[in-house]
């Protein structure tokens, strides 16, 4: 079955379902390139879907990504899923962030307005709160606001919002950034 069949017809456990195609991609840099492609310009089932696969190839080899980064960062001006927003914001908290400052600011300034729109999918939201996290370890200055914003956050947030929020303010004190 081809890529995008399997991303428009499948309706069984994505485990199964994807597991050769999450193979396929860790091995194969066109299959890599497929999927990416489908995660960042095709249908809204297309997205979701390819975006579930590479959430997978990230967390199995998440080298095998770097060479998007600068795609990813594009993405996020253009996603039209919120399976986008998670995968890319999910990404760059988990592993490495995106090289030069222009590239790291624009993902802080990104994740910043992403954490405090109440609007936003919670997981975009906490993925945004562990990006800045890991940018003020880089840039202390902006410790004070990025508290200041969490405890925000905390006041008004979701049981999700409220426990990573609480979770890096700790961090941000044993750091000795507060």
């Amino acid at each position: 079955m081809v890529l995008k069949e399997l991303l428009n017809t499948c309706t069984v456990s994505k485990d199964e379902a994807y597991a050769y195609w999450i193979q396929e991609a860790l091995v194969e840099a066109d299959v890599l390139e497929e999927t990416v492609k489908f995660a960042f310009e095709g249908t809204d089932k297309e997205r979701t879907r390819a975006c579930w696969i590479l959430h997978h190839v990230g967390d199995r080899k998440p080298e095998l990504l770097l060479g998007f980064a600068g795609r990813m960062m594009d993405q996020l001006d253009h996603a039209k899923t919120d399976a986008e927003v998670r995968f890319i914001l999910r990404y760059f908290s988990k592993y490495e962030l995106p090289q030069g400052e222009e590239a790291q600011g624009r993902l802080l300034d990104y994740s910043w307005k992403c954490m405090i729109d109440m609007q936003a999918a919670v997981a975009a939201r906490v993925y945004g709160m562990t990006i800045a996290y890991r940018m003020v370890r880089a840039y202390p200055e902006l410790a004070p606001e990025l508290a200041q914003t969490l405890e925000t956050i905390i006041e008004y947030g979701s049981a999700g919002m409220k426990n990573r929020g609480d979770k890096i303010l700790k961090w941000l004190r044993k750091d000795g950034l507060l």
